[in-house]
């Protein structure tokens, strides 16, 4: 009697399992990530969206991964687990879902072996129920040669790096989800700031937007193509219209220029100081190295920096491309490196060529 009371309960317990695992929808996005070539290994800027579809509370407390090569053998296997005084899981922010809910995780193994072709995750809720999800990312080749859009020694402020706040867009947040938003535009975006001679971005104590050494700084289109989008009046005030967001998701920018560079390639320039492309009009086509505008402070601007992006539209459902640069120095202390063509990440320090 015992026994089958064990194996009734067994039953139930893998019935449960099967029930809770059907109705956890884990979702890619995009749905098939793109892989962006680095000098050692290679890196992988997606998001998993996650729907409970149950009544009960699920709370993530193993997420493994595991990585292929083209022959389907395995390369390497890592983990986020509950266990130890401080757990790697908790570095996921958004790990539990009550009831009926949907929300967004960053891909927390964001830099792969570059022979890497696909991945496989499970997803371990409540310590039991396991969710797995196939993996396969496509190789990204850039077909329009990009050169730096400023012509100065430049600070990579911030990038696109697991911890950047480009890549950690969160568009399944409620506040942007009613803005429209779908997607992450600026996955692959970078902010970029002039320095002098000294290294240093600012004289005095940067509170005017005159001590910092890019503002005026002249923006530089990155390839031949055709404005596709510009804006003009705003003030470099370091603000906008929050809910104009609705209508036009470029208005975070402030002031700004899109160009259109093969079919679904945008450069887009933001925060550029305003009246700086007075000159400049929809349809007008432009020259790689021709001045676009000047950096600024107008839109979501802290201080005078370039925001530069990649897009594949420029609606609220766009999505980031990466973008790599040609014929640039990266400084490395006393060491120069001349690049023929490579990517860039936050805190490098570069000049055109």
């Amino acid at each position: 009697m015992k026994s089958s009371i064990k194996l009734f309960l067994a039953a139930v317990s893998l019935t449960s399992w099967f029930a809770n695992a059907q109705q956890v929808v884990i979702k890619p996005k995009p749905e098939q990530p793109i892989i962006e070539n680095g000098e050692h290994n290679n890196y992988l800027n997606f998001d998993f969206i996650i729907s409970n579809t149950t009544k009960d509370t699920l709370t993530l407390t193993r997420l493994e991964v595991q990585l292929f090569d083209k022959n389907n053998r395995l390369i390497q296997q890592k983990f986020l687990d509950n266990n130890g005084t401080a757990p790697s899981i908790n570095t996921i922010p958004e790990k539990q879902w009550n009831g009926v809910s949907e929300s967004l995780i960053f891909n927390p193994f964001h830099e792969i072996h570059n022979l890497t072709e696909k991945l496989e995750y499970t997803f371990t809720f409540n310590n039991s129920v396991e969710v797995k999800k196939t993996v396969i990312p496509v190789h990204y080749k850039q077909l329009v040669a990009f050169s730096l859009p400023l012509k100065s020694k430049l600070l990579v402020y911030d990038g696109h790096d697991f911890y950047s706040h480009h890549r950690r867009f969160n568009y399944e947040f409620s506040p942007i989800k009613q803005l429209g938003f779908k997607g992450n535009f600026m996955r692959y975006a970078y902010d970029f700031v002039i320095l002098n001679e000294d290294g240093k971005q600012f004289k005095g104590n940067g509170e005017e937007n005159t001590d910092w050494y890019g503002f005026g700084f002249d923006v530089l289109a990155v390839a031949d193509g055709e404005i596709i989008a510009l804006e003009t009046n705003q003030k470099d005030d370091k603000s906008f219209d929050i809910p104009s967001l609705k209508t036009n998701p470029l208005a975070l920018y402030g002031n700004y220029v899109v160009i259109r560079h093969a079919d679904g390639v945008y450069s887009m320039y933001g925060h550029l100081k305003q009246q700086s492309t007075a000159a400049l009009q929809k349809g007008l086509k432009v020259k790689k190295g021709q001045k676009i505008g000047q950096i600024g402070t107008s839109g979501s601007s802290f201080f005078p920096h370039l925001h530069f992006e990649i897009r594949n539209n420029t609606n609220h459902d766009a999505e980031g491309l990466p973008s790599y640069f040609d014929n640039y120095t990266l400084f490395l202390g006393s060491t120069k490196k001349d690049m023929k063509r490579g990517g860039i990440n936050t805190g490098d320090i570069l000049q055109s060529k």
